[in-house]
């Protein structure tokens, strides 16, 4: 294997409708950094992202570059069979699982979560005011 440095601009960029992951409409909020809830950067094929070079780095499945405006975040979902590892660049992210841990992420915080047979899980940006900025990663264990 070797690396490619990818030009953020070569990145695909999503920004999912509100509704999708249970947050109220876009605001227009002068603190709001972008027009939509959420500016995703995927670095490689995810969700509507589709592109059959693209789809993997070995075990990493997932490596999204996350921005979510203040006051919003992804209602509680789930997964099963991946490690996702979260790093928290600007602002605060507040994790609620399944397994009753709750807990506020601040800058430079790492977490990392082992979904294992399934875990169901929420992520949300309670700052009223700052956006929130993070990198996930999600770990694919071999079998």
């Amino acid at each position: 294997m070797s690396f490619q440095k990818v030009a953020d601009e070569q990145l695909y960029v999503s920004q999912p409708p509100p509704w999708q992951f249970g947050n109220e409409g876009n605001d227009t909020k002068e603190t709001w950094t972008c027009s939509n809830w959420l500016k995703s950067r995927f670095h490689f094929a995810f969700a509507e992202y589709r592109s059959f070079r693209n789809r993997r780095f070995g075990c990493l499945r997932v490596m999204n570059d996350d921005l979510v405006q203040p006051d919003r975040g992804f209602a509680t979902h789930g997964h099963a069979e991946t490690e996702i590892c979260t790093y928290v660049v600007q602002g605060a992210l507040t994790h609620e699982d399944s397994l009753g841990t709750k807990q506020t992420l601040g800058r430079g915080s790492v977490q990392y979560m082992t979904a294992g047979t399934g875990v169901r899980h929420s992520e949300h940006n309670r700052d009223t005011e700052k956006p929130a900025r993070f990198i996930q990663m999600w770990i694919v264990p071999s079998g």
